[in-house]
């Protein structure tokens, strides 16, 4: 978990070339100096300082609350901000831009642009966010007379070994989906109204929170689908022949918790979790917990949140992770996720606020990806002590959920782009993506989790690009490397130079850096496929039906980064920490989108 503001800190409750990579080419040129341009100056700079301010104080808070449980009240660190956090404040730094040429000051600009933005709209929205949080906190529904938490959905159907329960359990809830789409809809509706007064336009400010645009976007997304799809058809075929003893036209949608779940896994003790990422990291010289800007908390004290959480307080000096390790090869993945993301935060050479924290984060979650990626290495898993067996059953499992998850972001990235033309409709093209992603037709309880997928801004493609990416990044190890790569010190040195531009460089930037072209599905289609297929060394013959209970799917929340505050305002400016809230790009579904 990676929070960045606030309000998405909420959200994390609920739930290559043959040589080295080549680092961008320093620009030569100069910010332009204009009368106006140098009278803006200071006061674009004082923003910056205000704003950095506000996150560490919020980040200490955060820190304190995760690690103790000290109860946090970020709605006071906002006292006094309103004098600055304000659409004149946005329109200056919006003006700076305008006036800057060179081209690195020009992103730090745009970094802080986003980010205030964001902010001052969190700031407009916090009433119905609040609502959204308190009604997902507190909603239930009721199945054969039971009261149960519509938090808890997912892994409720996950668990659920009865077709015709999971069917009713889905049912129930959908009175439940309808409460909270209705406040989603006001508030994406009152965000939309708030645009004008920042001078923005939805095309552009999508395009500028996504460093991209959303032709070039959809184009990824269409291509993903299109390249896995007889992979993913075939392989949820034979999950619910083995799995639920049905063929592929008699199940849906309520059954994706229970297909994708990760299977249990032998090894992986908890006093070993954190020491084998350690172990793994050494030789390359990328451990983070050895450099002193880097705090590592992996205890286990009681009121400690059990979720994994990297915080950036000051990027790169002050980097803290916090784990409390439970043992299991899930919890390994998902410690070698925010390991990776404290990488990135802590071997960055960037200094500047904007260019070091605020952006994009796909590039940070790129190396979340590559991290969590070693537990599909076969020779990683015989190295943690994995039987033969248990790692073909692992690595086909995670597979599985890895390009549910892949497509699933694919098919929203389509969904919103498509029903944000003038005259769409919603419905229509909700059912034609959807259908089309999860391989499986919609019904009228689908539809009426339309809204919960809902993304004014994309916040699904940072995910589906830090995938590829990271796919991308992996295949440019093995190729200089071999499949081996983390044994190799070489490896390290090939990554530090990707490392050090950090928030300064965009995702198609260190594709470029890596010898692509840019972010493309080639490794992650040539990497997946052959082991869903049986065509490759890492798929061959599907792994027996295990009898045990096993990991449901993580929520976006539970093992990737949330999407920036900026996304499109969200966030309750009156919450503590210990309320639930959903930006509106996360959506308040989880993974597989059952809410």
């Amino acid at each position: 978990m990676r929070p960045r503001l606030p309000h998405v800190l909420l959200a994390l409750l609920l739930a290559a070339c043959a040589s080295q990579p080549v680092p961008p080419d320093p620009v030569a040129s100069f910010p332009s100096r204009t009368p106006e341009r140098e009278a803006l100056g200071p006061a674009v700079a004082e923003l910056a300082a205000k704003a950095e301010a506000l996150l560490r104080s919020q980040d200490e808070l955060v820190w304190k609350y995760w690690t103790e449980g000290v109860p946090a009240d970020l709605a006071k660190t906002y006292v006094g901000a309103e004098a600055w956090l304000t659409p004149e404040s946005v329109a200056r730094v919006a003006r700076q831009r305008e006036l800057t040429s060179d081209a690195r000051e020009r992103r730090a600009l745009e970094h802080l642009h986003a980010y205030l933005a964001g902010e001052w709209m969190a700031q407009q929205l916090a009433d119905v966010s609040d609502a959204i949080a308190t009604l997902e906190q507190s909603l239930t529904f009721k199945v054969a007379g039971t009261e149960r938490p519509y938090r808890n959905l997912e892994s409720i159907l996950a668990t659920e070994k009865s077709a015709l329960r999971r069917r009713q359990i889905y049912e129930a809830a959908t009175p439940a989906v309808e409460k909270v789409s209705a406040l989603v809809l006001r508030r994406g509706a009152r965000a939309a109204e708030l645009l004008p007064a920042l001078n923005l336009d939805p095309a552009a400010w999508t395009a500028e929170l996504r460093e991209a645009k959303p032709e070039q976007l959809g184009a990824l997304a269409d291509a993903v689908l299109t390249r896995t799809q007889e992979a993913w058809t075939g392989a949820l075929t034979r999950l619910a022949q083995r799995e639920l003893q049905l063929p592929l036209d008699r199940i849906g949608r309520q059954d994706l918790p229970r297909l994708v779940r990760l299977p249990p896994t032998e090894g992986f003790k908890r006093a070993e979790v954190v020491s084998r990422i350690r172990a793994t990291l050494g030789p390359l010289e990328l451990d983070p917990a050895t450099l002193k800007t880097v705090t590592l908390d992996a205890g286990d004290a009681p009121k400690k949140n059990p979720r994994g959480l990297v915080l950036g307080v000051v990027v790169p000096t002050d980097v803290r992770i916090s784990l409390k390790p439970v043992g299991g090869a899930r919890d390994q993945r998902s410690a070698l996720h925010e390991f990776g993301h404290a990488v990135h935060d802590a071997f960055t050479e960037e200094r500047r606020f904007e260019l070091a924290k605020l952006g994009n984060r796909t590039n940070a979650e790129v190396f979340a990806a590559l991290f969590e990626s070693l537990t599909t290495e076969p020779a990683w898993l015989e190295q943690a002590g994995l039987s033969a067996d248990a790692s073909r059953t692992w690595i086909q499992g995670v597979s599985v959920q890895e390009l549910f998850l892949v497509r699933r972001a694919a098919g929203k990235v389509l969904f919103n782009i498509a029903g944000a033309k003038p005259g769409a409709d919603l419905r229509a093209a909700y059912r034609s993506t959807m259908d089309r992603a999860y391989a499986l037709p919609g019904s009228a309880q689908d539809e009426a989790r339309l809204t919960l997928d809902q993304e004014a801004t994309l916040g699904a493609a940072d995910y589906l690009r830090g995938w590829l990416l990271g796919a991308q990044l992996r295949a440019a190890l093995v190729r200089k490397f071999g499949t081996r790569w983390w044994q190799e010190p070489g490896a390290g040195a090939f990554l530090k130079p990707l490392l050090a531009p950090g928030n300064g460089l965009d995702a198609d930037g260190l594709a470029r850096a890596l010898g692509d072209s840019g972010v493309s599905p080639d490794a992650f289609v040539a990497a997946i496929v052959p082991r869903l297929t049986g065509t490759g060394p890492e798929g061959q013959s599907p792994a027996p039906k295990q009898p045990a209970p096993a990991s449901p799917p993580p929520s976006p929340t539970s093992t990737a980064e949330t999407p920036p505050a900026a996304a499109a305002a969200v966030a309750p400016a009156s919450a503590t920490v210990g309320q639930m809230t959903a930006p509106p790009d996360a959506g308040t579904a989880e993974a597989t989108g059952t809410k």
